[in-house]
């Protein structure tokens, strides 16, 4: 995604309550598991219904850079895909970073994955992803038998991996700042010599993260799970090739499933359901916490405004993604709402606290930010005709789009994970 801003976007409330069947893209966080475990495995993966954004194309520009061949159809929601059957032996223009953009999936998963591999080769990202943490899984994986040298700031982006045959044993992490640290422990250790037993000494953010690798995984024939409840022991075991169904995103599908909550009508966001693997899924329940009306069965969501929205005390732990789309549901709810243990988020796209209780004061809300939370009391009436800033972070774009009358800048952001949202509100008459 381009630094430079995008023209704004003026977005007014419905014409009317919204009443529509919905359905969001693929999963990134799936799509980016599944590129990379099928580029792992034997033979030939199938995955349907991918994302297609910035951070799904920085991912297969990479698995291309390892002498891969994908082969993408379908308004490239259909990626084909014959694995390397073990970590890749190759690189095109080594002396070359591989570029992640702002993709914290790829920039974790693919030096995990270099580490393992018996090659050389350099990740680089934005400026703001050179600003985001990598210590604790560099160290994990100097540890593991890697060498890892930094270009620039130590333990931060851009670097350079001497990859070599990982030693497995136990891995010992503080709670570390983000659960994608985990998940690429969990795919170098996949790779290692012999098992390896990762031990979280006090946790892990977003664990429902962890739990979507893990079974992606064992989908790919891998052998891991749970041990305990901050164990997880992982034994190496040949990946195998498979036909795989990414689901549609549970981050974005809160935007969608918001609205009702807001401004009055029902929608259905189909094959996203109780079943799914994402723990966002579980982003109804907030709203029905809100005073929403909700209905999931297995495999689809239906959300259905009440008229009223009502604040709630929210741990938010296990779904910090959600936190924007919570923030502005409380800028429209009576009361006040609290929001707890996101910590996380201080180093993610933007830092999501310190900009989400910015651009909620400018709609008129009082908030105040918390070390891994916010407290916000409501406005009697919300501000219009604000300008937002999105701090080239896609969920600020998109959950603020839902404030009511506010001009979103630099909208081109939404890319990294839902290219045509605006066009979905456009659908509905959001767009003035």
């Amino acid at each position: 995604m381009s630094q430079e801003s995008s023209p704004s976007i003026r977005v007014r409330r419905p014409p009317g309550p919204v009443s529509a069947t919905l359905s969001p893209p693929g999963s990134k966080s799936l799509t980016n598991r599944a590129l990379i475990l099928a580029a792992l495995a034997s033979g030939r993966s199938t995955l349907r219904g991918c994302l297609d954004s910035e951070d799904t194309r920085v991912m297969l520009t990479a698995l291309e850079r390892f002498g891969l061949a994908p082969v993408v159809s379908d308004e490239r929601r259909l990626v084909e895909l014959i694995g390397k059957g073990g970590p890749p032996d190759t690189i095109t223009e080594p002396m070359r970073p591989i570029e992640v953009a702002t993709a914290g999936t790829a920039a974790r998963f693919l030096t995990a994955v270099l580490a393992a591999a018996p090659i050389v080769g350099r990740v680089d990202g934005s400026p703001r992803m050179r600003e985001r943490p990598m210590e604790g899984l560099l160290a994990a994986l100097r540890e593991q038998g890697a060498t890892i040298v930094c270009s620039g700031h130590d333990d931060l982006l851009p670097i350079e991996i001497h990859g070599t045959r990982l030693r497995g044993g136990e891995i010992r992490l503080a709670r570390p700042p983000s659960s994608q640290f985990i998940s690429a422990l969990i795919l170098a250790a996949a790779l290692a010599d012999a098992p390896t037993r990762i031990v979280l000494e006090q946790g892990t953010p977003a664990r429902p993260y962890v739990d979507m690798t893990l079974v992606a995984l064992r989908d790919f024939g891998g052998d891991a799970d749970w041990h305990g409840p901050d164990t997880i022991l992982i034994r190496p075991r040949a990946l195998h090739g498979r036909d795989y169904t990414i689901e549609p995103d549970a981050s974005a599908a809160s935007y969608l499933l918001a609205l009702p909550a807001i401004f009055g009508g029902r929608v259905t966001v189909p094959a996203l359901g109780r079943l799914s693997v994402q723990g966002d899924a579980r982003f109804c329940e907030v709203l029905a916490r809100m005073g929403a009306a909700i209905e999931q069965d297995a495999h689809s969501t239906t959300v259905t405004g009440t008229g009223a929205l009502h604040g709630a005390v929210l741990d938010l732990s296990d779904m910090p993604d959600m936190t924007l789309t919570a923030a502005v549901l409380a800028l429209h709810a009576r009361g006040r709402t609290e929001l707890h243990g996101v910590e996380v988020l201080r180093h993610h796209e933007s830092d999501r606290l310190a900009a989400g209780a910015c651009e909620l004061r400018k709609l008129g809300a009082l908030v105040e930010e918390l070390p891994g939370g916010l407290i916000i009391d409501p406005p009697a009436q919300i501000n219009q005709h604000v300008a937002i800033d999105t701090y080239l972070d896609h969920r600020m774009a998109m959950a603020f789009s839902l404030a009511g009358e506010v001009e979103i800048r630099d909208p081109a952001c939404v890319a990294k994970t839902f290219p045509r949202y605006f066009e979905v509100l456009a659908d509905l008459g959001m767009i003035a």
